[in-house]
């Protein structure tokens, strides 16, 4: 690469955020990306527990591939969980972000207990909390407690590597 050029992570993550792939293109494609000897992981970012409600997987799997190819180590919590099960998960010393996905407005009264549970178990102050997906707004991801917000997955994993990286 002479400097100019993308790497083929990158590209793709440029390519989607601009409307170029769609979505499912985007994780086949990253699919492929991992499966040709994956993604590099910068370990100053530590693990991300990436979690949604019920059956809703799509928000999940797309912000779990976003983050694998930014560099993080990613927890995908399985479906049904609850969000005291996955603040549990967060309790896991290398455990430096929470991801949630939304898909609908009935999610949103247990999105609100998050941050008061992350109190709880004394772990807030070193868990980057970010929520997203349809419902989710500026006004709710701040109502919810989070850290960061943004109004699409790229710009949201963005946002949670610099909070992490500004901590260190």
């Amino acid at each position: 690469m002479d400097g100019t050029e993308l790497s083929k992570e990158s590209q793709l993550l440029k390519d989607f955020e601009e409307g170029r792939i769609p979505m499912m293109g985007f994780m086949r494609q990253a699919a492929e990306l991992r499966q040709h000897g994956g993604f590099p992981h910068d370990p100053r970012l530590g693990t991300v527990v990436v979690a949604a409600f019920a059956r809703h997987t799509e928000g999940r799997d797309l912000m779990a591939c976003i983050l694998e190819i930014e560099g993080f180590n990613v927890n995908i919590v399985e479906r049904f969980s609850s969000v005291e099960d996955v603040v549990k998960m967060c309790c896991e010393p290398e455990v430096k972000s929470l991801c949630f996905s939304v898909q609908t407005t009935y999610d949103c009264p247990e999105l609100l207990k998050v941050d008061g549970l992350l109190r709880s178990a004394g772990i807030r102050d070193r868990i980057v909390f970010n929520a997203g997906g349809s419902p989710i707004s500026e006004n709710m991801a701040e109502k919810a407690g989070c850290d960061v917000y943004a109004p699409t997955a790229v710009a949201s994993v963005r946002l949670i590597k610099e909070a992490i990286l500004k901590r260190i």
